[in-house]
């Protein structure tokens, strides 16, 4: 009877090591299929390593029954651990699930431009198991726990960093003529419109919303890349305020 249970238990090894090798080797080529998806590769690695382990596991639980061993306590036990291990990797967990999930809806990958809540503009470089690292078009580098990525509202932009687009909220004081506002600002937007000409020339000004302090008003530009949006902001504010009060327009805020 020993014999025949070690027959079956090599034979348990060989199949579960021929379905963890077939699931890896199957990861692979998937993966090969869809590079022009842009695949992250470390969460990748992570769901290929996950289905290995279940599969080992499985192997393990199958000897088991083949040598009549009572795997209950080992499932009551497997229990505890994995509520210990939860509870004392919650945040951990977390921020892995939170990436997961951002991956697999396809709306937020990498090389995506984004602008965030705080209206910093970014590209987004990597989708790790804990951190997400954005790269703002200042230059500056923001590594942000998948979690807190995952919870805040953001903007997507483009695949591509072309015909990115800039937005100036402003408030025109009270006394403003309105159309002397409007000229004063597609007069900007027009200067910066040239300085960074995108394929698509756009420029556009909306009255957006009356305000206690005065008219609130929108200016949209296009630009030719993301990685110039800090600088033509700078440039669009500047030229906003110089337009505007050679009309004696002032701004008051926004």
């Amino acid at each position: 009877m020993w014999f025949l249970n070690l027959l079956l238990s090599l034979l348990a090894i060989v199949i579960t090591w021929l379905l963890a090798s077939w699931s890896a080797s199957f990861s692979k080529r998937w993966a090969n299929r869809h590079k022009d998806n842009k695949i992250n590769p470390t969460m990748h690695l992570i769901v290929q390593r996950a289905i290995q382990t279940v599969i080992y596991i499985l192997g393990l639980l199958t000897i088991g029954q083949i040598w009549h061993i009572n795997i209950g306590p080992l499932w009551a036990g497997l229990g505890v651990a994995g509520v210990a291990i939860a509870l004392g990797l919650q945040e951990t967990l977390s921020n892995l699930f939170a990436a997961f999930f951002v991956i697999i809806d396809k709306t937020i990958r990498v090389g995506a431009y984004l602008k965030l809540d705080d209206g910093t503009v970014a590209k987004v470089e990597d989708i790790s198991w804990r951190s997400t690292r954005l790269k703002a078009t200042s230059g500056e580098r923001i590594i942000m726990p998948n979690r807190l990525f995952a919870n805040q509202k953001v903007i997507g932009r483009s695949q591509t960093d072309k015909n990115w687009m800039v937005t100036i909220e402003a408030i025109a004081g009270p006394g403003s003529q309105l159309t002397e506002v409007e000229q004063g600002a597609l007069a900007a937007g027009q200067i910066v419109a040239k300085k960074y000409p995108a394929k698509t020339a756009t420029v556009k000004f909306y009255f957006d919303e009356l305000t206690a302090a005065g008219l609130k008003f929108k200016l949209v530009i296009s630009i030719d890349s993301a990685a110039n949006e800090t600088a033509a902001r700078h440039e669009l504010l500047k030229n906003l305020i110089i337009e505007l009060a050679k009309r004696s327009c002032p701004l008051v805020g926004r």
